[in-house]
């Protein structure tokens, strides 16, 4: 088994976590700094690491990753066949095999999306920024912290 190696959609739960996660960040964070790969893989420690691991998945990196609608990448081809060539792969790995190591760069929060789907998706009521997830019946949710790191706003919502 090699990191990052062609794998099919099928064949994503026999992967180790630290594989899926390195996918995970390419994937989701491949044209951004390393500063922004880490935000990125650090809404995954902090999802199975929440009081709450369980709505995330569970408390192991491949529960999180696999765990159905967290990561919108998940199963893409870029996900499946990452660019072992790219410096965005090896930063991406590096990365994952460091996360004990890994300064977290956005605090507490626990999603992320690009900057220009967030604030499709948030509004400011009486100075109280919100959010919401589901923009064909919005129920908007209060936002208590918020990071923007190159392309992407991380962020948590009340009750989390």
């Amino acid at each position: 088994m090699t990191y990052g190696e062609k794998i099919t959609v099928s064949e994503m739960s026999g992967r180790p976590g630290l594989d899926l996660l390195a996918r995970m960040i390419y994937a989701e964070a491949e044209g951004e700094s390393e500063m922004g790969k880490r935000a990125v893989a650090c809404v995954a420690r902090n999802r199975k690491e929440h009081a709450r691991a369980s709505e995330f998945g569970g408390t192991t990196y491949k529960d999180v990753i696999l765990h159905p609608n967290q990561f919108s990448t998940v199963g893409t081809s870029r996900f499946l066949e990452p660019n072992l060539e790219s410096t965005a792969w090896s930063d991406s790995l590096e990365i994952a095999l460091n996360m004990d190591e890994v300064v977290n760069p956005i605090s507490a929060c626990l999603w992320f999306n690009t900057n220009s789907l967030y604030n499709k998706r948030s509004r400011v009521v009486n100075g109280q920024e919100q959010y919401t997830f589901n923009t064909a019946n919005p129920s908007y949710q209060n936002v208590t912290e918020k990071k923007v790191l190159g392309n992407h706003t991380f962020f948590r919502i009340s009750g989390y």
